[in-house]
């Protein structure tokens, strides 16, 4: 079963989304990052706030990479069908943020 999510993940998630998967595990902010990406097209602003705004860019480009333009207001627009690549983003920071305790 990890292998099958493995291999979903890989084959939906670009390579610049790992990269900033790795770089949000290192500032430990997966788990916040997971909350935001588990509503359909609509997220609470409070979970934009970021001790850094870097950390708030980083969240917005990897959120975008997966074809969903988060705004600052809280509100999202999906492009360009962002079903399959919205939900491999889910399944990796799920599987972040399980590991990473």
């Amino acid at each position: 079963r990890f292998w099958l999510q493995t291999q979903f993940i890989s084959a939906e998630l670009m390579e610049d989304q790992l990269l900033l998967l790795l770089e949000s595990l290192e500032r430990k902010i997966v788990s916040q990052q997971l909350k935001l990406v588990r509503g359909p097209f609509h997220v609470d602003a409070e979970l934009l706030s970021f001790p850094h705004e870097e950390e708030q860019l980083l969240t917005m480009a990897l959120v975008e990479l997966s074809g969903v333009q988060l705004q600052e207001d809280g509100s999202a627009v999906p492009r360009d069908q962002p079903f399959e690549a919205m939900a491999a983003l889910f399944v990796a920071l799920y599987a972040l943020n399980l590991l990473s305790g």
